[in-house]
Formats: structure tokens, C-alpha cells, sequence
């Protein structure tokens, strides 16, 4: 094991408990994508045992793997009720978040049992049109009507507002049913985008919801590797494929095992930096999918060491912008390869 994500639990637990303290109503959380990169049901199990009650997943399969080992949670199912998993639904007690009329024909067999209903209220993406009429469900148990933000991140985008008037006009149509509005950033404006149950997704891992504001969630992960060896490079000498970088002074380079086929993106390539006792070490040469050059002169590393590519000294926002992307690509990018060690 030359690279590994370092999670700490306690700082997932405080990043739900702050969604917890801003929400008037309960909050879930959302754990698709492996639960951001970070491994589904170990998240998933802290987030349980500090008192969450509703998961979010995008697939059917991510579902039934949850369900295999947590029975207490209800979990939601963001990509609805496909003709192939809409059976696999049913069996394991899933609640697909209903997308259109074709998956609301094809619940129809298990109208009886809880379905959630995505409304799109001006993303422009899944849902039923905002003013759709409550007689399209009659027969089905709604337990959840769901919308999505487009522009929480930017609490003056005049399009939040836009949303909000047309999330009011569509729950008065359905009493009684409760609502979800807030993402991250959502659950942390004014209750308005709330709604009875929130559900946060970036912010419980450490990422910022915001687009214009400092941070404020704890930071949870460390995408780190070890190093595996160290060289002295003398003046015009190269590093790594195409040559990229020539060393116009004496240098020495650490060789870290870590690189794109890790998730470590290209494109730090000659521009990035991993942090290494109490300083930046710049990235030189290209990065390669196993291995990784930076330039260790003035810091006493050797190998076995381990140096941070993301994580409390560089913050992931920060390496995401470097890599022309952001968080969430970052998180859910790192791959299988590497080990998630829990602490």
C-alpha cells in the first residue's frame, strides 16, 4: 500500500451534527457515489449511529448493498424505478424517488408501498413539472415529495428564489406530505430551503457548500502517499514522460507512490504540490498513474513517509481548483486501488 484516504469519523459525525443544529426539521444523508469516495457503509454506519434515519443513493445497487447490512434506515433511491431494478426495489425495501410518468406506471404493481416523487422546480434535469396535479397519484403512498436546487451554493442567484415561490405553490397541493429542498448549502440558508428533511451531501465529507464564502465544515479526509524513494538531481537533468521539467539547479526529488490511477488528477502535473512536513513540495514532471515527483529539497523526507495530496493543510477545494474541476470530482474520482483507513 503505497496511497490511502485517512477518514475521520469523529469529523463526519460533527459535519452531520451541524446540519443537525441548522435544520428545523430531521436531516438524512446523502452517501451516493461510495459514499463521496469515501466508502458507502462505513459512512453510512456513522452517520446511522449518530441518528440519521434517511439515506440518499442514486442506484438501485448502491440500495440493496446499504440494505444487506443496515436495517434501521429508510433508504432513497435517486434514479427512480427502472424497468430492470423495479422488482429489486420492492424486495428489499427501497423507496424510489419517482422521475416521470414512465416510473410512476411501471411502480404501479407496489403503489402500496412508499414511493418519494422528485419535482423540478427549474433545474432542468429529472422530476415532474412543478405544477403537476395531485390526481396523477392517486392509488400511489407518497411519503416524500423532493426538489433540487440549482444555485444553493449562491444564496443571491435569483433563480433560489424562482424555485422557492414554485416549491410553496406545489406543496399546497399536497398537505400533508413533507417536503425536501435543502442540499448542503440549502440546509444551512434560512429554513425556506430547508424543508422537513434535509439532506446534505458535499458538507458531511468536508467539502465547501458555498461558492463565495469560507468553509465551514470540519475537514474529514486525507488523500495521502508514501514516498518510495529519493534522488539528488544535478542541473539539466529531466523527470519523468515527455520530459516535461528540467531541473535548472541542484535538487533533490522524492518519488511518492500516488498518482492519477489513484485519483490523483493529471493535470497537477508541473503545477500541483503535496505537503510534506510543514511545506509544500511542487509537483515536477508529469504525474504518472502509479507515481508522483516532487521536489523535496530543504525537506528531510525518506522512504516510507507519507505526504498529503489533499486534506487539512491542502485543502481539497484548493487542489480541485489547480485541477480546473472541484470537490465533489476530487473526492469521488479517488479510486478502489486505494486503501480507506477509518480512525
Amino acid at each position: 500500500m503505497t496511497a490511502r484516504l485517512r477518514i475521520s469519523r469523529q469529523a463526519l459525525v460533527a459535519n452531520y451534527r451541524k446540519f443537525r443544529a441548522a435544520a428545523d426539521g430531521a436531516v438524512g444523508a446523502v452517501v451516493k457515489a461510495d459514499g463521496y469516495g469515501l466508502g458507502a457503509l462505513a459512512v453510512a454506519r456513522t452517520f446511522v449511529d449518530a441518528g440519521c434515519r434517511h439515506l440518499f443513493v442514486a442506484r438501485a445497487a448502491e440500495g440493496v448493498a446499504l440494505r444487506r447490512k443496515l436495517n434501521k434506515p429508510s433508504i432513497l433511491v435517486f434514479e427512480g424505478a427502472l424497468p430492470e431494478t423495479v422488482e429489486t426495489l420492492a424486495e428489499h425495501g427501497l423507496i424510489p424517488v419517482l422521475n416521470s410518468p414512465a416510473q410512476l406506471a411501471l411502480w404501479a404493481p407496489h403503489c402500496q408501498d412508499a414511493v418519494a416523487v422528485h419535482v423540478d422546480t427549474g433545474m432542468n434535469r429529472l422530476g415532474f413539472h412543478w405544477n403537476v396535479g395531485v390526481d396523477v397519484f392517486n392509488g400511489h403512498r407518497i411519503s416524500l415529495l423532493i426538489t433540487h436546487l440549482a444555485c444553493a451554493d449562491e444564496p443571491n442567484h435569483p433563480l433560489n428564489a424562482l424555485q422557492l415561490a414554485r416549491i410553496k405553490a406545489l406543496r399546497a397541493r399536497f398537505p400533508g406530505v413533507p417536503f425536501s429542498i435543502g442540499n448542503s448549502a440549502g440546509t444551512l440558508s434560512e429554513a425556506a430551503f430547508q424543508g422537513d428533511l434535509a439532506r446534505p451531501g458535499i458538507g458531511l465529507y468536508g467539502g465547501n457548500p458555498w461558492a463565495d464564502r469560507p468553509n465551514p465544515m470540519q475537514p474529514v479526509a486525507s488523500l495521502e502517499g508514501q514516498v518510495v524513494l529519493t534522488r539528488d538531481l544535478p542541473p539539466g537533468e529531466t523527470i519523468g514522460y515527455g520530459a516535461s521539467y528540467q531541473a535548472e539547479a541542484p535538487m533533490r526529488v522524492a518519488v511518492v507512490g500516488i498518482g492519477y490511477g489513484d485519483g490523483l488528477p493529471r493535470l497537477l502535473s508541473n503545477c500541483g504540490a503535496l505537503f510534506a512536513k510543514d511545506r509544500r513540495c511542487p509537483v515536477v514532471g508529469r504525474i504518472s498513474m502509479d507515481l508522483t515527483t516532487i521536489d523535496m529539497t530543504g525537506v528531510d523526507l525518506a522512504p516510507g513517509d507519507w505526504v498529503e495530496a489533499f486534506g487539512a493543510n491542502l485543502p481539497v477545494e484548493e487542489v480541485a481548483a489547480k485541477a480546473n474541476t472541484f470537490a465533489y470530482e476530487i473526492l469521488t474520482g479517488i479510486t478502489k486501488r486505494v486503501a480507506r483507513v477509518y480512525f
